[in-house]
């Protein structure tokens, strides 16, 4: 699992955050969850289901994005990208990212673009 590390946005702003997995997880359910320790992550949203955080994967390039809108300050945090593997004692596939929400960050997302490696 691969994904950015720090993300700055602004206020009220949306954001679509791509997370590449191994080839060998095109069917596993992908999902996002909120955190700082993976222990105790929350999970946000995840494939097939509907909510205000989409996860929408694209197995033909590998990769899932993540779709956030009307971020807001609380919003702020740690999170992780994850693939479930399923299996007593068999970790999940993750990687994490820091997502910072404020009224003018030094370096904002206007617009953005997803593509495959």
């Amino acid at each position: 699992m691969e994904t950015l590390k720090n993300l700055a946005v602004r206020r009220g702003g949306s954001l679509t955050i791509p997370c590449f997995y191994d080839e060998k997880y095109k069917s596993n359910r992908k999902y996002w969850c909120r955190g700082y320790h993976w222990s105790s992550c929350k999970i946000v949203a995840s494939t097939n289901t509907s909510g205000g955080t989409s996860v929408t994967d694209h197995p033909t390039q590998n990769m899932f994005t993540v779709e956030l809108k009307s971020l807001q300050d609380s919003d702020s945090g740690y999170y992780w990208c994850a693939v479930e593997i399923g299996g007593r004692g068999t970790p999940d596939d993750k990687d994490y990212l820091y997502l910072t929400v404020s009224a003018d960050p030094a370096v904002s997302v206007i617009n953005s673009t997803v593509s495959g490696q």
